[in-house]
């Protein structure tokens, strides 16, 4: 069992070489990571993991209204794509979210080029400016990535203090994602979004506003799933 994580289980290994490696073992439930030559096994499909996708999945169908066949927004799990900072490197998320093909605009000019695609050639975008309170990457091939944290377990991170996340509909521990970002598409001109008179198009079958994620639900199911593991 694989105990702390990431646990590095390769060195010295070439893109080419890890791209296969992935095609060949991506299904085995461990979530694998290249950096600098070395691989990692950075997640493992345990049930609180499971459970927890799984919850998350659920809640980006919420503004589909109950549509399941040709919704307006997709969710799937684990569809290899490139990695945006490196754009050699495969990497699978656990969720994600896109719109159907029947609200993609066509391309003024074909094959447009960047920004790069999965691996199936399906383009994607990311919205700036980062949302507040989040945390930009420096690194220009990251631009529109951000991260934000929260600590919303039963204690604080090496504490035993506890948190505030104590009940549901806590706006503080609440994440809420514009639905309209689904579906931001802008014209890409020499490989940049080009915005100007831009407006997005958000399908009038779409029946909310905000993706809400209730970060006390997901610290619930996380404990309810949780069994006594010793390493």
């Amino acid at each position: 069992m694989v105990c702390s994580l990431p646990f590095q289980i390769g060195k010295n290994v070439s893109v080419k070489d890890y791209n296969t490696f992935l095609d060949h073992n991506e299904s085995t439930g461990y979530k694998f990571y290249w950096e600098n030559k070395n691989v990692y096994i950075i997640d493992i499909a345990n049930p609180e993991h499971e459970a927890v996708v799984t919850l998350l999945q659920d809640i980006f169908k919420v503004p589909n209204g109950g549509i399941i066949f040709d919704p307006p927004i997709d969710v799937t799990g684990q569809p290899f794509h490139w990695n945006p900072s490196d754009n050699a490197t495969k990497i699978a998320s656990d969720i994600t979210i896109y719109p159907d093909v029947a609200h993609v605009p066509n391309p003024t000019i074909q094959h447009p080029g960047p920004p790069p695609s999965d691996v199936k050639a399906k383009l994607w975008t990311r919205q700036i400016p980062a949302p507040p309170g989040s945390t930009s990457s420096t690194n220009p091939a990251l631009t529109g990535i951000s991260v934000q944290e929260w600590d919303f377990g039963t204690l604080q991170f090496n504490s035993n203090q506890p948190t505030g996340c104590t009940t549901a509909n806590n706006p503080a521990y609440q994440v809420n994602i514009p639905v309209s970002d689904v579906f931001w598409d802008p014209p890409i001109v020499a490989g940049v979004p080009n915005v100007t008179g831009y407006t997005i198009a958000v399908p009038p079958t779409v029946t909310a506003n905000n993706f809400v994620i209730d970060l006390y639900r997901i610290q619930q199911v996380v404990l309810k799933k949780q069994r006594s593991v010793i390493c």
